[in-house]
């Protein structure tokens, strides 16, 4: 019967010990684990939020005392917005307008020579360099982009020419957005201001008191800057339309670049020596986690389990007597 006692004992032991050591492990290594879902947690978010633009029907009510006195001729009403709308919407005659845009990834002998050769081609043709971003990837290999802007009649043959400067055409993308309709409204809309600033200034000819001259005054303003807006809408579509946007990026072939030449000892070594530092880091965060958090658990677990061991011990040495 005692052996059987010792057996069973022996079991239940190893099973607590068991138990232990994966308790002990959750500690050490989930501590680690916590704390990294709590710097993922601590990720921003954004909301974009729509602004609210002033309804001009509300303004319009402060020129309400100098309206009164309004001539049939003099009238400003949406019945004459809506005949210039209408009328602006027979522009199928028109040239239409579009925005031209292309894409080009070219394979070259040398990176700075080809950027020079497509600026030149750009500004040839009444173009410009927009922007440039070049970098070295590997020693004796560069790679960027050029971005150039050209004359819209022009765009087909830019795209054409600047392909020659390559040993190889990897991908060519143009693309043509067609912005008549917007174009047409966009004038309409300066047509319909500017006929609405003209009434008010008649207006404030036929005003005499005070209050009419200050009301019509803030409605010419208004209408001011409104016409300002759509006039430079206008022009930054005129200026897109005029001038295509050509996006080269240069890359140099592999081939010509000498063998070898990306070989960087010195960077190995700086890695190597990181990566070793930073495991000798981890070696030691585990080390003082143990040490902090283990071994007090460990003693704590051992002094009751002897506790345990020696009171069952006397309880079945007595029981057994």
């Amino acid at each position: 019967m005692n052996e059987q006692l010792k057996k069973w004992g022996k079991i239940i032991g190893i099973i607590i010990l068991v138990f232990f050591a994966f308790g002990l492990w959750n500690i050490i290594v989930g501590g680690g684990n916590s704390r990294q879902k709590g710097n993922d947690l601590q990720s921003g978010y954004s909301v974009n939020v729509p602004m609210e633009t002033e309804n001009s029907s509300v303004m319009m009510k402060n020129a309400e005392p100098a309206l009164t006195g309004m001539t049939e001729n003099d009238s400003v009403g949406s019945s004459s917005g809506y005949e210039l709308s209408e009328g602006s919407s027979q522009g199928t005659d028109q040239d239409k307008k579009v925005i031209k845009n292309g894409n080009l990834s070219l394979k070259v002998e040398k990176t700075g020579e080809a950027a020079s050769r497509i600026s030149q081609i750009a500004i040839s043709m009444g173009g410009e360099v927009f922007s440039t971003n070049f970098y070295e990837r590997v020693k004796g290999s560069r790679s960027g982009t050029i971005v150039v802007k050209v004359p819209g009649k022009d765009f087909e043959n830019a795209i054409a020419e600047m392909k020659k400067v390559a040993t190889q055409v990897i991908n060519e993308y143009t693309s043509g957005q067609d912005v008549t309709e917007q174009y047409v409204d966009l004038q309409a809309q300066l047509k319909n201001k500017q006929a609405e600033e003209q009434s008010f200034v008649k207006i404030l000819d036929q005003s005499g008191k005070i209050d009419d001259v200050l009301a019509v005054t803030r409605e010419i303003s208004r209408v001011r800057g409104e016409i300002e807006r759509l006039q430079g809408r206008i022009k930054y579509l005129q200026s897109q339309i005029d001038m295509a946007t050509i996006t080269i990026s240069l890359s140099e072939d592999a081939e010509l670049v000498p063998v070898g030449s990306g070989w960087r000892p010195g960077q190995v070594f700086k890695q190597s020596v990181q990566d070793l530092v930073k495991s000798m880091q981890n070696f030691a965060d585990n080390a003082i986690r143990f040490v902090i958090v283990g071994l007090p658990s460990l003693v704590l677990f051992l002094i009751v389990l002897g506790a345990a061991w020696w009171i069952g011990k006397k309880i079945i040495a007595r029981f057994w007597k």
